[in-house]
């Protein structure tokens, strides 16, 4: 097999499609890990239990709408990339590292979300997929190194901005801590992710 710089056009698709392919199964993998955080109540009264699960259900609710919004433009951005190397082959493992992190920071905040230091670790780890996100697409899209030449501006500059301002996001909202109430407030503060991406959809006028 020859490197990445003498593979034909077919054969770099081929390779770009297998890095996609796999990538979709890491992060199929982790989002049905978030489920294991739902354990079905055994005895006792049902309703009082199902209350009790709630800090669990939220914690499951922001995964899942972050593994998915971090898909979607994963899926996206390799609809994009026509070619491949090694650094980006590196820099989407190290993107997949924090998603495949998720199951684990997910029941770290379940289980403790009530203290500062869960919800920290939590929020460091999503905002670490973020700027990963944000280095991959760099990487690929930037000069069209990647890309084909005909990718707009503000495509890029989309890519380059969706992961910054979602991983600055979980990094401000720590902030809220300083609150009375600020465990829950924090918590509940991630499930405005969605409109924070689409409101840097809309002003970067790109879908």
């Amino acid at each position: 097999m020859g490197t990445p710089a003498t593979e034909s056009i077919a054969d770099q698709s081929k390779e770009v499609a297998r890095i996609a392919a796999f990538s979709d199964g890491v992060f199929a993998i982790a989002i049905t890990l978030l489920t294991l955080q739902l354990e079905v109540p055994r005895s006792g009264d049902l309703g009082q239990n199902l209350i009790d699960l709630e800090p669990n259900f939220l914690a499951f609710v922001i995964s899942f709408l972050v593994i998915g919004s971090y898909w979607v433009a994963h899926h996206r951005l390799f609809a994009i990339v026509v070619r491949y190397d090694s650094r980006l082959i590196w820099l989407n493992l190290l993107a997949l590292f924090f998603i495949v992190l998720l199951p684990f920071t997910t029941s770290l905040i379940a289980e403790h979300g009530d203290q500062p230091l869960g919800v920290i670790v939590y929020a460091a780890s999503l905002a670490g997929a973020g700027f990963a996100n944000t280095a991959l697409a760099a990487y690929a899209l930037v000069g069209r190194r990647l890309c084909p030449p005909s990718t707009s501006t503000a495509v890029v500059r989309y890519y380059l901005w969706r992961g910054t301002v979602v991983a600055i996001y979980f990094m401000a909202s720590l902030l809220l801590l300083l609150a009375p109430t600020g465990t829950d407030l924090v918590m509940y503060s991630w499930l405005g992710i969605p409109v924070v991406e689409e409101l840097v959809r809309l002003h970067l006028r790109t879908a």
